[in-house]
């Protein structure tokens, strides 16, 4: 009898050791190598922004093609169109308004262009214009209003004057790369001509005020990203004055992530500001011309600026990461005694020159584009800067 109680207890013994074993077995063949995830690849975007389009009569005659009776801007834009495409959204400011009556047509003082000219700037790569600057009233409010409906007709955003209250008080935000950004303009003033009475909507002036307000409607609203526009400054100042500085410190306090200044017509410093350690805002105080016929090398040369930001993979909020730039010049020449002006990416330009690859360009031509991307590359290196 104990031999045989014995004999139960190993076998009981061997059973569950075998069913103790299977189960082990079972759970190490179920298990899957643990392998270090695939890391999540950056997103990024690129937001391009340009400074004055100026349209002197030199350029209006240049772009008039006689033959068919109608003007023609592409041929400015055609070699910078590649630089401009390759941005997610461009700027400029847009310094004329725009008409179809050939009589009306005209230059500094009171600018008024083609409204061809928006659909020029839309084929060359622009998204959207600024209109709040001191040549916005050149040919009155219904110049105004036609230029914003020529602008619709193109498919130009545009921000900085309005046709009504409305239209005013919207704030335009665009999604880039599905990042939500405001932009807003506005301008010191409009040369002394008067805003109608009645009419005080029609154009963003420098209201420090009313600034704030918009920078904060504008992310009440879900800006993640806010592009501030201003048209001040000193002209042909190649540095920003006090006012400038104030400004700029003012309304990053107050939210705006980017300022972009315009009006010197010469380029200005840019810096970048840590408002908090993990938060960098820049400012470019002037970005120059981006195309007129202004004598002076420091009036024909200037930049496309390229400001880099990358997107949080968690919160899909925006960060600044650096700025670029392409140096240009515009580039005046006359072929059969028809003038001719064409916007040139300096550094590509210049380096086939050197291999042979292009012509066209005189010794003093090469000469002036030298000394235009040493002029540009003074500008190129953002200041750091903390509050």
């Amino acid at each position: 009898m104990k031999k045989s109680y014995l004999f139960i207890c190993f076998i009981l013994i061997l059973l569950l050791g075998a069913n103790l074993t299977g189960c082990k077995s079972e759970a190490i063949s179920d298990s899957v190598p643990v392998t270090a995830p695939e890391p999540v690849a950056e997103k990024t975007f690129t937001i391009a922004a340009v400074g004055d389009i100026l349209m002197h009569n030199t350029l209006l005659r240049a772009a008039y093609q006689r033959e068919l009776y109608k003007h023609d801007f592409s041929p400015f834009f055609a070699r910078i169109k590649p630089h401009l495409e390759a941005a997610d959204f461009v700027i400029g400011n847009l310094e004329t308004t725009l008409g179809v009556d050939f009589n009306e047509f005209g230059g500094y003082p009171r600018f008024n262009s083609p409204a061809v000219l928006a659909e020029n700037l839309k084929e060359a790569g622009f998204d959207l214009v600024t209109t709040a600057n001191n040549h916005c009233l050149d040919k009155g409010i219904k110049g105004l209003n036609n230029t914003l409906d020529y602008l619709d007709k193109a498919g130009l955003l545009h921000v900085g004057t309005a046709r009504t209250l409305e239209e005013k008080e919207k704030i335009l935000i665009t999604e880039i790369q599905g990042v939500k950004t405001a932009v807003l303009a506005y301008t010191y003033g409009t040369n002394g001509l008067p805003i109608p009475k009645g009419k005080e909507y029609a154009v963003n002036l420098l209201d420090e005020k009313e600034i704030i307000n918009d920078l904060y409607k504008a992310r009440e609203q879900g800006a993640q990203l806010i592009i501030l526009c201003l048209h001040f400054g000193q002209e042909y100042h190649d540095h920003p004055n006090s006012a400038q500085i104030r400004l700029a410190k003012m309304f990053f306090k107050a939210g705006a992530d980017v300022i972009l200044g315009t009006h010197p017509h010469v380029l200005q410093p840019s810096e970048i500001y840590y408002e908090r350690a993990d938060k960098a805002q820049f400012v470019i105080y002037s970005l120059g011309n981006f195309i007129s016929d202004q004598n002076g090398l420091p009036r024909k040369s200037s930049m496309i600026l390229n400001l880099h930001f990358g997107i949080d993979p968690v919160t899909g909020d925006p960060y600044f990461k650096e700025a670029t730039s392409v140096p240009i010049w515009t580039w005046k020449y006359q072929v059969n005694d028809k003038l001719k002006f064409e916007v040139i990416p300096l550094e590509e330009t210049i380096e086939e020159i050197k291999a042979g690859k292009l012509g066209g360009f005189t010794l003093d031509d090469i000469q002036e584009m030298q000394q235009a991307w040493v002029h540009v590359s003074a500008f190129t290196q953002p200041l750091s800067v903390s509050f």
